[in-house]
């Protein structure tokens, strides 16, 4: 709005500059036409006569334009009179424009009304020139005529001054009124604006306080949460190093005795295969099966509740993947053979890995305890390879299968990754634990089984970049 009040007011200054201007010219012109008019009398020379009606032309032009903007003529018809009264062309439209809005402000109206007496003024000045010039031409014109006219003359001329004043004092006037309004109203834009921005300024600042309110109180309930926090943490500390002994107690208190009876059976197993007693010796090796498998069950639930406990991510050793099977299937070599089954590794012998060995000693570990209990008189490949990207492990039987619903039950329970559903053994702990700690390794493991359920593949999958692996 300030703009475009600036704008008609820079607008409405130049019309009137122009008109005023013009007046100028218009002037200017009656009193060139007047003096070439009184030499023409004196001395009857042409040249005088043609300067007389080429000068009087810029009044008449002015004239024309007056009685085009009046008769609501076409702009450009109007434009061609202010043309004939020298007006500059640039100020044309302008002029136009204030005569077609201001029109009916009083003090334009005076001004009109003073130039169209001037007009009257230099069309009476043309009809006595002309009656002049056909009494120089017919050589009738005397020295009384000569004074009279001169008299005429001065009359018109005196008359054209005062309407000449007159348009230019009430233009002046009417100019100096639209300007003091327009500067009222530029002046209440402006206080409008600085209010505005006060106002905004104002409500902009309440905000700030408010929010920096907002964030006091928010970082004294972070530092309260981060008290709490700290608390926590130094209190799960300690159950960490609580837990630490606790697990301590049970591997020297449990692991032990079972250290102990596995022995003790093994060597009455040894000294009853001399004796004819076939039963005694079944019972000593079911002993000796029964107190090897507990112990070994009980020493991976010791190394998994110490995953759990201590650091997952701790700096592993490079190490053998074949070293690390092949002990894994000399464990259950001889429970294997119980069962009429022999376990291979066909693990290349130079590939290693710095993967958590304790994570992928349990997961092999119960892969294998489970395809042992469900083969009999077959064979369990144990393997491994690697890529660019994935190592993998696979554990292959010739056992009773997988069914379908075991497979997607297992499928499912590793998708959702609920950690405690994954504790509810429906078909037993072991594979729990495998898909348990896959989810630290951030691994995937898949199930294939043949159509007639003569055997089950497993194959577990890690990301070496994700666990940052060396090969």
């Amino acid at each position: 709005m300030l703009i475009v009040i600036n704008f008609y007011t820079i607008k409405t200054l130049s019309a009137a500059r122009a008109y005023v201007n013009g007046e100028s010219h218009y002037s200017k012109g009656h009193n060139i036409a007047t003096n070439n008019l009184i030499n023409y009398i004196f001395t009857s020379k042409e040249a005088y006569w043609t300067n007389f009606k080429s000068n009087l032309a810029v009044p008449i032009g002015d004239a024309k334009a007056r009685i085009a903007l009046e008769g609501k003529l076409d702009n450009e018809t109007i434009k061609q009179g202010f043309r004939e009264g020298k007006n500059t062309e640039e100020d044309l439209d302008d002029m136009v424009w204030l005569y077609k809005n201001f029109k009916h402000f009083s003090f334009f109206k005076e001004a009109i009304q003073e130039w169209k007496g001037a007009d009257e003024l230099n069309l009476e000045l043309y009809q006595v020139a002309h009656k002049l010039k056909k009494k120089v031409d017919n050589n009738e014109i005397d020295i009384a005529t000569k004074i009279k006219t001169l008299e005429i003359l001065d009359n018109i001329n005196k008359k054209i001054a005062i309407k000449e004043d007159n348009f230019s004092n009430s233009l002046g006037k009417g100019t100096r009124t639209v300007k003091y309004y327009l500067l009222l109203t530029n002046i209440f834009f402006i206080c409008i604006i600085i209010g505005s921005i006060s106002i905004y300024y104002s409500a902009m600042l309440r905000k700030i306080i408010k929010s920096k309110q907002q964030l006091n109180q928010q970082k004294e309930q972070l530092e309260a949460i981060i008290n709490d926090l700290e608390k926590t943490k130094q209190d799960l500390h300690s159950e960490i190093i609580q837990h630490k002994k606790i697990i301590g107690t049970i591997s020297h208190d449990i692991r032990s005795p079972l250290k102990y009876i596995q022995l003790i059976a093994k060597h009455l197993s040894s000294n009853t295969k001399k004796s004819k007693d076939t039963t005694l010796t079944k019972y000593i090796n079911s002993i000796y099966k029964s107190s090897s498998q507990l112990y070994e069950f009980t020493k991976t639930l010791i190394e998994y509740s110490k995953i759990y406990i201590e650091d997952r991510d701790y700096n592993q050793t490079l190490y053998s993947v074949y070293d690390l099977i092949e002990n894994k299937r000399s464990f259950f070599e001889e429970i294997a053979a119980n069962n009429g089954t022999k376990i291979i590794n066909k693990t290349d012998l130079n590939l290693k890995s710095d993967l958590n060995i304790r994570i992928i000693s349990i997961i092999i570990h119960n892969l294998i305890d489970n395809a042992v209990k469900n083969t009999f008189s077959g064979i369990i490949e144990i393997g491994a390879h690697i890529n660019s990207e994935n190592i993998s492990y696979w554990v292959k039987d010739t056992g009773s299968g997988m069914s379908q619903d075991i497979i997607d039950y297992y499928n499912n329970l590793f998708k959702n990754r609920d950690t405690e559903k994954l504790i509810l053994s429906t078909y037993g702990i072991g594979l729990h634990l495998v898909l348990e700690l896959l989810i630290i390794l951030k691994g995937d493991i898949s199930f294939f089984s043949n159509p007639d359920n003569k055997g089950t593949t497993v194959t577990i999958d890690i990301n070496l970049k994700q666990n940052k692996s060396l090969t």
